[in-house]
């Protein structure tokens, strides 16, 4: 049933207009005389359109605007599209509104076209994305206030407040109608009105969503809304860890971040809370970041701020889009325009359009056979995997459990092509992951085999103050974002005549990262962690590199980590998950270690723990047979006991939030640290949940335990290993984090030596007895648990 119209009075722009008359009706009851009621108010030709979204980002409100009018429409449930009535509405609303007779603008087009055909199988036709015409960041309020007219003709922070806020809006309030309303009016006033972006809007491209293939344009849509449900996902504030000690100088506060993960970053556009407790008064600012040097931040100060007390910082609002999440929102809206023709792209076929036939370059390399070489032994897995990465096949994809020399792999396959005789020294490889320590890794990997031709670039914001002692190893070979040489001889010089270059995944969308990329060109990429890349990231690298791609390799295993957001989105895929590629993979099967543990493992443990690689053939076994389906060999000799649980009798958790804490475990994590320090043992603490890591990471730090780079969540962990690890499961009740067996496969299987679990065995051996935890415990049995 229609609701009864109502106005709204602009108070966007500084010329006054008259009240503009709002009908609000349900796709079912909008018959064909509404549909030419309001359509006789836009005898000018030009709609403005504005969408409201509702839970998992479907569309829910389209709203429409001429000089006069908008007319609302509420847009049905999935279950209930189908419906006689919606039916009937629909193709009104197609043969109306959504085709050629009218040109239709709004604001993220892109995101409005592809949500109609994924939600609704609706095509929209003569489509105009009002953003495209500004010259700012397409993705920044700028653009909106750009492409509106600027701020002389504007009431700025109406604007502002009209185009900033939640996008999932409630459908059923006035509030949220009148915002959609007015939102679509303004996206008229933008196209209709004579202004400097008249010729501009004119010039842009339409977007016509009816002359495209069905399944490649199911691929934009679906892209297009995974990567709004996981911006979804992310928090509207994040607590800033920073050090207690702060101080006040020339009107600024001076802090110290402690975290990197949720530190106050530089040039980030969102504000930060103040918040401090002195004399038993709460004093609360709003500031923003004046200057960020690594750790240091200075943030203005507008008024006084009480001295002495304690001071908690809260950065306010989601966190900007990267500049890859950008570049792949921008690729989408020029495929929907038709001016960027990425689903012609072989890569994109490959992996994409499974049912159509990719047409690769011819001779993209010499039909010469590389010879593997490589200073250790391989096994026959191994061997068959670095053949299929030296071969001329574009794609190949590799799935490597733990242990089993994933990045050894790699390291063979680059030594192989950078061999003197291997006649393939002119090929470039590129060497990419989703994390900086994974990238790091690599590049120690390489170094311990005598291959530093290679060149490492880590961002500055990584780096700087953070991470640095990370890259002690390497760190002649590595080159930081800031400094980026932009004339070509400088930077051949820089890279010193490396073909070899390693960097993250979003790095590839550097602005700056040109110059390089112009003399080392992407050839060969071998992305390592690919199970934890959703495959819309690579989207950015096959439409950047398209004219130099020869050959792609993925790397990682789909039981470990999923990418981020999976459990939220279950449409999210890595390349695991497409089974066209999924099922030509080639699987490391074998467990192994240096031989130099085999002929040393009965010296010292100081030399034993040098030379061992993972897992101990007790977790091992385990692993692969809970894990793998019994796929997994073992060829190293460690068979000592190395998983011991402790019974934390006490333990209870504890919400925190949205995470979880067990006081008791931290207290039994402490002790067992502190037994590793007295013996010498290199270690880390593993914890499934934020709040956990932080407490254990405070007590650690008050009782003069070493702390830094000690206390992880199972996230950051994957990739790492350490010779014992201590696990802090945190659960006494619901299983939780225990449930997801990805996560936890990653947490028992960091450890090369030795592992103690602190858990509650009541829990283990109740709720949690069917979880890989669980059944680790039951195949020990009684010796599992420490007297």
């Amino acid at each position: 049933m229609s609701s009864p119209p109502f106005t709204v009075v602009q108070d966007i722009f500084k010329a006054s207009h008259p009240p503009i008359l709002v009908t609000n009706c349900p796709l079912a009851s909008v018959t064909r005389k509404i549909y030419e009621d309001f359509l006789h108010s836009a005898e000018d030709g030009v709609l403005g359109v504005a969408p409201a979204y509702g839970t998992n980002c479907v569309l829910s409100i389209l709203a429409f605007a001429s000089v006069s009018k908008v007319l609302l429409v509420q847009l049905p449930k999935r279950k209930e599209k189908a419906k006689q009535k919606n039916l009937q509405g629909r193709n009104f609303l197609e043969a109306l509104l959504l085709s050629v007779s009218h040109h239709k603008f709004a604001f993220q087009m892109d995101v409005v076209a592809t949500s109609l055909y994924f939600d609704f199988g609706i095509c929209i036709r003569s489509a105009v994305d009002l953003l495209s015409v500004s010259t700012a960041d397409r993705h920044s309020l700028e653009a909106i206030i750009d492409s509106i007219g600027g701020v002389n003709v504007l009431h700025k922070e109406n604007a502002m407040s009209l185009f900033t806020g939640d996008e999932k809006l409630n459908k059923s309030t006035q509030s949220t109608h009148q915002k959609v309303a007015l939102q679509a009016w303004v996206a008229w006033r933008a196209a209709a009105l004579n202004n400097d972006m008249t010729a501009l809007l004119k010039a842009q491209p339409r977007i016509d969503t009816s002359s495209f293939n069905e399944t490649r344009l199911s691929v934009f849509a679906k892209m297009v809304r995974e990567a709004r449900c996981l911006s979804a996902l992310k928090p509207s504030s994040l607590k800033n860890e920073i050090a207690d000690d702060f101080s006040i100088k020339k009107g600024q506060l001076h802090v110290t971040c402690t975290r990197f993960k949720n530190r106050v970053q530089s040039g980030d556009p969102r504000a930060v809370k103040i918040e401090v407790i002195a004399q038993g008064q709460r004093t609360v600012i709003s500031s923003r970041p004046a200057h960020v040097n690594g750790r240091a931040v200075k943030l203005k100060l507008d008024k006084p701020l009480p001295l002495g007390g304690s001071i908690r910082l809260t950065t306010i609002g989601k966190e900007p889009l990267t500049g890859a999440e950008k570049q792949r929102a921008d690729i989408i809206l020029g495929a929907l325009q038709k001016m960027i023709s990425i689903a012609e792209q072989s890569f994109f076929r490959a992996i994409f359009l499974p049912q159509e036939t990719p047409v690769w370059r011819k001779g993209s390399f010499a039909r010469r056979v590389v010879p593997i070489q490589f200073s250790r032994a391989l096994n026959d897995s191994q061997k068959t995997a670095v053949a299929a990465i030296l071969s001329n096949d574009p794609i190949n994809v590799i799935h490597g459990p733990p242990g089993t020399g994933k990045t050894t792999v790699i390291a063979a396959a680059v030594t192989s092509i950078s061999a003197p005789r291997s006649g393939a020294q002119d090929r470039t490889m590129w060497l990419v992951a989703q994390s900086n320590v994974a990238v790091k890794n690599i590049a120690e990997k390489l170094a311990s085999v005598n291959m530093l031709d290679f060149k490492l670039i880590v961002s500055k914001d990584f780096h700087y103050d953070w991470h640095e002692h990370l890259y002690e190893k390497i760190n002649p070979r590595l080159i930081r974002s800031d400094s980026f040489i932009d004339d070509l001889v400088a930077a051949e010089r820089q890279l010193e005549g490396s073909k070899v270059i390693l960097c993250t995944l979003t790095m590839l969308s550097h602005p700056r990262i040109s110059t390089i990329t112009r003399i080392v060109p992407l050839q060969t990429v071998i992305v390592d962690e690919a199970s934890q890349v959703e495959i819309g990231n690579f989207l950015p690298m096959i439409s950047l590199y398209s004219h130099s791609l020869r050959k792609l390799v993925f790397i990682g295993d789909d039981k470990q980590l999923a990418p981020y957001g999976q459990g939220d989105v279950p449409s999210l895929q890595s390349i695991f998950e497409m089974e066209h590629l999924r099922k030509n993979a080639i699987f490391l099967d074998t467990q192994c270690t240096s031989l130099a543990w085999l002929e040393f493992s009965t010296f010292t443990e100081r030399r034993y723990r040098r030379s061992v690689s993972r897992m101990p053939i007790q977790l091992g076994t385990f692993i692969g047979k809970h894990v793998y389906a019994n796929k997994l060999k073992t060829v190293h000799k460690n068979t000592a006991q190395c998983c011991q649980f402790i019974d934390v009798k006490k333990g209870k958790e504890v919400s925190a939030g949205s995470s979880w804490i067990n006081e008791a475990e931290i207290w039994a994590v402490m002790l067992e640290a502190r037994k590793c320090v007295n013996k010498g043992r290199s270690y880390r603490i593993i914890t499934p949940y934020d709040a956990q890591r932080g407490r254990i990471e405070a007590a650690l730090k008050k009782e003069n335990i070493p702390w830094e780079d000690k206390v992880f969540c199972v996230d950051s962990f994957q990739g790492n290993e350490a010779d014992y690890i201590i696990l802090s499961i945190v659960r006494t009740e619901k299983i939780g984090f225990l449930a997801a067996q990805r996560r936890v496969n990653v947490m028992l299987t960091r450890c090369k030596m030795g592992m103690k679990i602190c858990t509650s065995r009541r829990f283990v051996e109740g709720a949690a007895k069917d979880t890989l935890v669980g059944r680790l415990a039951s195949e020990i049995g009684q010796r599992a648990w420490e007297a």
